[in-house]
């Protein structure tokens, strides 16, 4: 898997990054700066020393070096980053320069590895540091960095103490069965084991699932033709990213944008309008590509055109949405300010039998509020099963997420607690040595989220998520 004996090298900072930070760490790390690096690097304690990095020739730039002596560092080995303000051409003359000089290029996670190989983390804390990387959201985020902090850790050696207190109660009994002592009733441990079982559903259910965090929500525009989608679109990003006209049926293809809002981040996209019948291939093309995009959407932003004197045609085609989440958006608002806009909203809102947000796209009336609400309706989505009755603008405010928990984490938890439960069926059947052995397995598993004595392959298929550099 990896070469621990290496002196790695790789950039742990995007590309987009104007400050670069080059990170190296192993036994050469300290030998390898001083042939980079001026003032020349002792051979003392933990530093950080401002100097010049020598890139080629004679090309040097202004760098802060931070050297970590093990086993004080990140790795638990010797680690240092050079921190430079630089471009990616000269950032690959440095690493060039690194890598001629006898260190070799960091494979994915392998900082993070070495750093869970030395002890300094355990495995959970070790993905967390890829989930804080892909986080899309603030409370995701949060509940990232509580795994970091060793929050599960914490969580599983709680439970995992107290099913070892059942444990050793029951077999102790087993190899007492011939003297006449009771270490503990049947309906005493049935009663531990039941309250241990609450607690790992309680883990799940107010946890953030990791793969939540993989990619970015998506939210579509939708409504009738002409509907004023596209110019909605382009207001919510603040540039022009989808054509705008008068005539019917001008987007014809999926367009796509990042929309970056309070708390999270979501993929905005705009497809051509929804109409019952295709006249044409194209607009038969358009229609199953805008659908579809719709329907794998996380949240579907529901547009009318307000100054329509006739909604028959909008009535018609919200019965082609199939979203979960559906926000309903008055749009061209601005047209009526004048001729009794809150006489025809509510006319809009009795129709649909829906809260339409009243919205203008070319004066900017409500598109913050339209903003916050579909920040609230993807936070929502996010929210663990125990908060999901919790008022929303609530959670913004105060949060109380857990922990986020990665698909191994989830299946270790789910089958310890079928097997809690399967111990607590055969202590009432009164088959105490079958029940033992149901305890010794949920025991293991959940052991194994922290312990060291894990099989390579889930190793490598864990840090292969990584970016290099982490």
């Amino acid at each position: 898997m990896y070469r621990p004996d290496d002196t790695i090298v790789a950039v742990s900072t995007p590309a987009s990054e104007k400050r670069v930070i080059v990170r190296i760490s192993g036994p050469d790390t300290v030998k390898g700066v001083r042939q980079i690096f001026e003032p020349p690097v002792g051979s003392g304690p933990s530093s950080v020393t401002s100097g010049q990095i020598v890139v080629a020739g004679n090309l040097k730039l202004d760098a802060t070096l931070y050297l970590f002596k093990s086993p004080h560092s990140y790795t638990g080995e010797d680690l240092a980053e050079i921190h430079v303000f630089s471009n990616r051409a000269v950032t690959n003359s440095v690493l060039t320069s690194l890598l001629n000089r006898g260190l070799r290029a960091a494979e994915p996670g392998e900082f993070t590895a070495r750093a869970y190989f030395n002890n300094k983390i355990d495995l959970a804390q070790a993905e967390a540091v890829n989930e804080i990387i892909t986080a899309s959201n603030r409370f995701q985020l949060n509940a990232a960095e509580n795994l970091l902090t060793g929050r599960l850790a914490e969580t599983t050696k709680r439970i995992c103490d107290a099913i070892m207190d059942c444990l050793t109660t029951l077999e102790a009994g087993l190899d007492f069965s011939s003297e006449d002592i009771e270490f503990t009733s049947g309906a005493e441990t049935v009663g531990k084991l039941t309250a241990i079982t609450s607690d790992l559903h309680n883990l799940l259910a107010s946890s953030i699932r990791c793969e939540s965090l993989i990619e970015l929500p998506a939210v579509g525009i939708a409504g009738a033709p002409n509907a004023g989608k596209s110019t909605l679109g382009n207001a919510l990003l603040g540039r022009e990213r989808s054509i705008v006209s008068p005539q019917r049926k001008t987007t014809r293809d999926v367009l796509t944008a990042e929309l970056t809002l309070s708390h999270c981040r979501c993929v905005l996209f705009d497809c051509a309008g929804l109409i019952l019948q295709a006249e044409t291939i194209l607009d038969e093309l358009a229609q199953q590509a805008a659908v579809q995009a719709l329907h794998n959407a996380s949240v579907v932003l529901f547009c009318v055109d307000i100054a329509r004197p006739d909604w028959s045609e909008d009535l018609s085609v919200l019965e082609l949405i199939e979203a979960k989440d559906v926000i309903p958006v008055a749009t061209k608002t601005d047209l009526l300010l004048d001729k009794g806009l809150n006489e025809r909203l509510i006319r809009l809102n009795k129709s649909f039998g829906a809260d339409f947000l009243v919205v203008s796209a070319h004066t900017g009336l409500g598109l913050d509020r339209l903003k916050s609400a579909i920040d609230n309706t993807i936070i929502a989505a996010t929210m663990p099963a125990a908060d999901k009755q919790r008022d929303t603008r609530y959670a913004i405010r105060n949060t109380r997420y857990e922990i986020a928990l990665t698909a191994r984490h989830t299946q270790a938890v789910t089958e310890a607690t079928d097997d809690i439960t399967q111990a607590v069926n055969e202590l009432k059947a009164g088959n105490d040595e079958i029940a033992a052995m149901h305890l010794r397995t949920a025991y293991q598993g959940l052991i194994g989220l922290q312990q060291h004595t894990i099989d390579e392959k889930i190793l490598e298929r864990i840090f292969s998520r990584f970016c290099v550099g982490k």
